[in-house]
């Protein structure tokens, strides 16, 4: 997994080159020679079967997983993750805003605007950011709403998401791909539902196969 904006296209955010992966203790490759390549500041979604290397792909495309054969360029190592469970920790509102965040120069205000625009608590206006939370005092789609602040708080380049709404409401969907969508990120997101994302770049498709087919458009 190599970083280094040089050795790609001014358009290009991450290029996957002739890899070919597998598991430990496993026979077959998931991926063989597989080439990708992923926009800058464009939504890509990959869809596929259950089982069929989604989440294999994304750990691949952000040096999670490194492939048998065949490298992974990036532009940037500022990478964002939002997942269908999403982390609370037994904090403050700001401590769980900021978890695992190495700048120490955001402010106050700028997370009291993101919890007002994604319209975390009904009573946004006067939020306390010393309040104590946990994962049993917020709703899924309140405790979904802080991972994705706190992915947009760290100041990424590229965010990745992983079936990031399946547990939300319809009107909770929207706003935040309404939210995303203003934002100039490059966005890689494992779906089931691409109908939930609406508008989005490109298609990555894994069809059934041996090795895993990649049809993209």
């Amino acid at each position: 997994y190599v970083v280094d904006k040089y050795k790609l296209s001014d358009e290009i955010a991450i290029k996957i080159d002739n890899i070919s992966f597998k598991y430990l203790g496993t026979d077959n490759n998931l991926f063989e020679d597989i080439n990708l390549v992923f926009y800058k500041n464009k939504h890509t979604i990959i869809t596929g079967f259950n089982g069929s290397g989604k989440s294999t792909l994304l750990g691949l495309a952000t040096g999670i997983y490194y492939p048998q054969k065949g490298k992974v360029i990036s532009f940037s190592k500022n990478i964002g993750y939002v997942s269908a469970n999403p982390m609370i920790i037994n904090g403050t509102i700001k401590e769980n805003l900021i978890y695992g965040n190495n700048n120490e120069n955001i402010l106050d205000v700028e997370m009291r605007e993101y919890i007002n625009e994604f319209q975390v608590f009904q009573d946004n206006e006067n939020i306390n950011l010393n309040k104590k939370i946990n994962n049993k005092s917020l709703s899924m789609g309140q405790m979904q709403k802080i991972s994705f602040i706190r992915a947009l708080l760290s100041g990424l380049d590229i965010l990745i998401l992983d079936e990031s709404t399946s547990n939300l409401d319809t009107d909770s969907k929207a706003l935040i791909y309404k939210i995303l969508k203003k934002n100039d990120l490059t966005i890689i997101n494992a779906t089931h539902s691409p109908e939930d994302f609406m508008g989005f770049d490109h298609h990555i498709k894994i069809e059934e196969g041996k090795t895993g087919r990649i049809v993209t458009t």
